[in-house]
């Protein structure tokens, strides 16, 4: 099975709310980035907490939409379009009824066996707090 492959396995099974899926090919001490809040996340059960409480708690319906993938010898590159109706808390922020659709690069790296050793996530926070109302857009 390719990187991309296993990258592709596990967007189809966040959007199935598979959680066991998911991490099917995280290695146990994996960390995973989401540059834009400064987080960093090690371990699976660490990864699945946080699509649960940092995305599919603000966002019951989110999904990884219209997938771009790249393969390379150790990692995997996935442009893609993360869409979701902010229908629970965002952290601190409460839901606003409004529908988020925008660019997301996530890049997951492999070691020898294969498995995912570290993830990296990449998007526009402004552009999503302005979607979802929190914030007006920049002037300019």
């Amino acid at each position: 099975m390719s990187n991309v492959d296993k990258h592709r396995d596990a967007h189809e099974a966040f959007n199935r709310r598979d959680w066991d899926e998911v991490i099917r090919d995280f290695a146990p001490d994996a960390e995973y980035v989401d540059h834009p809040r400064g987080l960093t996340v090690k371990g699976a059960g660490q990864f699945v907490d946080y699509l649960r409480s940092g995305w599919v708690t603000g966002f019951s319906d989110a999904a990884v939409t219209d997938v771009r993938y790249t393969e390379g010898a150790d990692r995997s590159i996935a442009q893609f379009t993360g869409t979701g109706t902010n229908d629970g808390a965002l952290g601190p922020m409460p839901a606003t009824g409004r529908s988020m659709s925008m660019p997301f690069c996530e890049i997951m790296s492999y070691d020898a066996d294969g498995r995912i050793v570290r993830g990296e996530l990449y998007y526009d926070q402004v552009s999503m707090l302005v979607q979802l109302g929190h914030m007006p857009p920049p002037h300019g």
